[in-house]
C-alpha cells in the first residue's frame, strides 16, 4: 500500500469515526462540582442558581426556578428534582465522595422582573458516593453511575449525559415506578 493510500485510509477513517455518534459514551467527568455545574448550564452562578456555601466538607446549593402562581406541590417537585441532581450529578461527573445538596427554589417575576429564593420550600440532603449508588441501586440495578446518563439524538445532533429513561422513573412522578416522591423520600433518609 502507497504512503498516499495509507494517509487516505486513516484520514476517511478518522472522519467517519468523527461523524459517527457514540451512545452509550462514558459520561463527561469535571475537576470540581463547579466546574460541572458551569459546562452543563443547568444551574449557573450568574443567575444565582449555584452557590458553593462550603468546599469542606463539600454543600453546594441549587434553586430551581419557579414562578408566581405555580402550585405548592409543583414547587416542591421542582425542590426534589433539584436536590436529586446535585447529589447524583456530582457523584457521575466528578469524584466527590461526600455531598450536601441544598435546594431552594427561586422565583421569577417576569412582569417586575424581580426574583426572589422561597425559603419555606428549602430541602438539605447529605449524602456519601456509596450511600447513593446503593440506594440507586435497589431502584434501578446498576453497577455505576455512569449508567444513570446516556447520549441520546435529539433532532439531528446528539446530546451527550442525558438522563436514562430509567433514571426518568425516580426523577419524576408520572414515568413509572418508583416514582419522584418514593426515591427522594428514600434520599432524604
Amino acid at each position: 500500500m502507497t504512503p498516499l493510500r495509507i494517509m487516505r485510509s486513516l484520514l476517511c477513517g478518522s472522519l467517519l469515526f468523527v461523524a459517527l455518534p457514540s451512545y452509550g459514551a462514558t459520561p463527561s467527568k469535571f475537576a470540581s462540582v463547579s466546574a460541572m455545574m458551569s459546562s452543563l448550564n443547568d444551574y449557573t452562578q450568574e443567575n444565582g442558581t449555584f452557590k458553593i456555601l462550603r468546599r469542606e466538607p463539600l454543600h453546594i446549593q441549587v434553586s430551581p426556578m419557579v414562578f408566581p402562581g405555580d402550585f405548592p406541590d409543583v414547587i416542591d417537585a421542582e425542590v426534589k428534582r433539584a436536590v436529586i441532581y446535585g447529589v447524583y450529578r456530582s457523584f457521575i461527573h466528578t469524584s466527590v465522595n461526600q455531598i450536601t445538596v441544598t435546594a431552594i427554589p427561586k422565583e421569577l417575576n417576569p412582569r417586575t422582573k424581580s426574583s426572589r429564593y422561597l425559603g419555606a420550600y428549602k430541602r438539605t440532603v447529605t449524602k456519601t458516593r456509596k450511600e447513593a449508588l446503593d440506594l440507586v441501586r435497589r431502584y434501578l440495578h446498576v453497577a455505576t453511575f455512569d449508567a444513570l446518563v446516556e447520549d441520546q439524538r435529539i433532532g439531528g445532533s446528539v446530546v451527550s449525559d442525558i438522563w436514562t429513561k430509567a433514571f426518568n422513573r425516580l426523577y419524576y412522578q408520572d414515568q413509572g415506578p418508583p416514582g419522584l416522591t418514593t426515591f427522594y423520600s428514600e434520599l432524604e433518609r
